[in-house]
C-alpha cells in the first residue's frame, strides 16, 4: 500500500475515534474534502485538539514514525494544514518525507 494511501487509512481511523464522542448529526465525514478547521470547519478548539493528539498517536503506531503537529511550523499554518482531511493528509506527507530525506 503506498504512504498516501497508509495515511489516508489511519486518518479515517482517527475520525472514527473522533466520531464516537460526537453527536451522530456532527460526524465527520470519512472523505478528504471534509473541512477540519477554519471558516467552514467542523471542529471546535477541543476538538482539534483531539484530532492531533489521535493523529501523532495513530501516526507514530501505524505509520511507523512520530510526527508532530504542534510545533511552530505546524501552528503558524493551522488553517492551511487543517483545511481539510486531505490537506492535513498532504501535510502528514510531507513531514515523513522531510524525516526519511533528512
Amino acid at each position: 500500500m503506498a504512504v498516501k494511501e497508509k495515511i489516508t487509512q489511519m486518518l479515517f481511523r482517527v475520525l472514527d475515534e473522533l466520531n464516537q464522542f460526537r453527536p451522530r448529526e456532527e460526524h465527520l465525514k470519512k472523505d478528504l474534502e471534509t473541512p477540519l478547521a477554519g471558516a467552514s470547519g467542523r471542529l471546535d478548539s477541543a476538538g482539534l485538539i483531539n484530532l492531533i493528539v489521535l493523529t501523532e498517536q495513530k501516526a507514530a503506531q501505524e505509520l511507523g514514525r512520530p510526527i508532530l503537529l504542534t510545533d511552530d511550523r505546524t501552528l503558524s499554518r493551522i488553517n492551511e494544514v487543517f483545511l481539510t482531511l486531505g490537506s492535513l493528509a498532504d501535510y502528514i506527507h510531507l513531514l515523513l518525507n522531510e524525516k526519511r530525506d533528512g
